[in-house]
């Protein structure tokens, strides 16, 4: 290989380098802080004044249940 190839490599190695560092840094630092919701309990709907909330077991599977109060 020639020293303009060699070169050539090395700018491309960095440049590809520098965008994959900038990305990530700008994908840590630009992430939301917003809490992300880990409840197993959700309420999906109302039913004749009633809540229907579903659970999620921690094997992801669904199980529904009427609230009344």
């Amino acid at each position: 290989m020639t020293e303009n190839q060699i070169q050539f490599l090395r700018g491309c190695s960095a440049t590809i380098l520098a965008f994959a560092a900038t990305g990530l840094i700008a994908a840590i630092f630009l992430s939301p802080d917003e809490p992300k919701n880990n409840s197993k309990f959700e309420v999906i709907d109302q039913y004749e004044g009633c809540s229907v909330i579903r659970y999620t077991d921690s094997t992801t599977r669904w199980h529904y249940f009427l609230k009344c109060s």
